[in-house]
């Protein structure tokens, strides 16, 4: 999720709990049957570090039923992963993954991982990142500039973030696996010399200008389709090898909410794998402060997807694009069940949101429920 680091919350800081109850008194139609209700942790550590318990215990106690915690990237683990390296938040606060499943478990809340594909972020080891950079495994530009994400069709890096996935669901009770940055970065990469050559050998010919042909010539649609099918093909094989390791296990992902446009800029081709039966549900990122495009966008992802998965749209409370008083939250989560969502998912889960938003929001939608 680009840069999904955390924002201010002054606006809900400014409100009563009385006017958020008044806010809610028609955030539109009434709740689904089971409504999912669930929150993205960005830090991996829940609201509180280093207590799991008090976390799950509040989001449960305020109606939610799902958390989606950010435990794994492309190069780092918040616990003892023999993956991928472990990061400075297990060396300080232990096993997350196991601390949040069992609290979670228990005040009843599903655990769906949070895992950034491709990119390393900043959390990877720089000596990690330098050994991939040497052995050609890192993303390059049309420029020619070597970044911090793994090269997508590069077979090391699909069997790494394959086995980070599969040892998580093997080791941990979880009941999902959430992918995040399932996609490239840009238009703009990925252009190494094996890109070039897996190309070539997939479309059976030789690119005579590279890259420019297949970043901005007459192959550049071609091109991205290649790329779509090396995002696509790692979904399919995730969904079949975590399936079958924990049978029941159900696969997500968070998507950009512009369809088709993911699809030609970031070769996120997220309706493929809904119709295919790659995911269970979809968490589309429709992170903005104007409520009439969220509608836009909840409604044409309902009908994109024409009753195949879920859709739980992502709200974003306190996002890089956008942040929401909670009453504006409310009436983003009443948009979403008035075009047939069956639940929502909001970023970000921290310490001020937890004690400002969870609570109110609970209270509110519960109070919704019951009239």
């Amino acid at each position: 999720m680009i840069a999904r680091l955390f924002c201010c919350l002054s606006l809900i800081g400014s409100l009563s709990f009385a006017s958020v109850l008044d806010a809610a008194s028609n955030p539109g139609e009434p709740a689904p049957a089971r409504e999912i209700r669930a929150f993205w942790n960005h830090s991996g550590t829940g609201a509180y570090p280093g207590d799991w318990e008090r976390t799950a215990k509040e989001l449960g106690m305020s109606g939610f039923n799902m958390i989606l915690p950010n435990m794994l990237w492309g190069g780092a683990a918040h616990y003892p992963s023999t993956v991928v390296p472990q990061s400075g938040v297990y060396r300080r606060y232990g096993d997350q993954m196991e601390q949040c499943v069992e609290a979670s478990h228990r005040h009843g809340l599903e655990v769906h991982v949070w895992k950034v594909c491709w990119n390393l972020g900043h959390l990877a080891p720089n000596e990690f990142v330098e050994e991939l950079r040497e052995k050609g495994r890192l993303q390059v530009s049309a420029e020619g500039k070597t970044g911090k994400w793994l090269c997508p069709s590069h077979p090391a890096n699909v069997k790494l973030e394959l086995q980070s996935l599969l040892e998580v669901a093997r080791k941990y009770r979880v009941d999902g696996l959430h992918l995040d940055y399932i996609r490239y970065p840009d238009g703009n990469h990925c252009f190494c010399k094996e890109c070039r050559r897996r190309f070539e050998k997939a479309s059976g010919r030789r690119v005579e200008n590279w890259p420019a042909d297949c970043h901005s010539g007459d192959r550049r649609e071609q091109y991205n389709a290649w790329r779509c099918e090396q995002i696509t093909s790692f979904v399919a094989t995730v969904a079949q090898k975590s399936r079958r390791v924990r049978p029941g296990i159900k696969i997500s992902a968070a998507v950009f909410g512009f369809y088709p446009g993911c699809k030609k800029s970031i070769a996120q081709d997220w309706l493929a794998w809904a119709k295919e039966g790659y995911v269970d549900f979809l968490c589309p990122m429709n992170y903005t402060n104007n409520d009439k495009s969220f509608r836009s966008l909840v409604k044409n992802q309902i009908r994109l997807v024409e009753g195949r998965v879920p859709i739980y749209p992502g709200i974003g409370a306190t996002s890089s694009h956008s942040a929401l008083s909670p009453e504006q939250v409310l009436k983003q989560i009443g948009s979403a069940r008035e075009e047939g969502a069956a639940g929502f998912t909001i970023f970000n889960l921290n310490e001020e949101t937890a004690e400002k938003l969870v609570p109110a929001l609970g209270q509110a939608l519960e109070d919704k429920k019951e009239k």
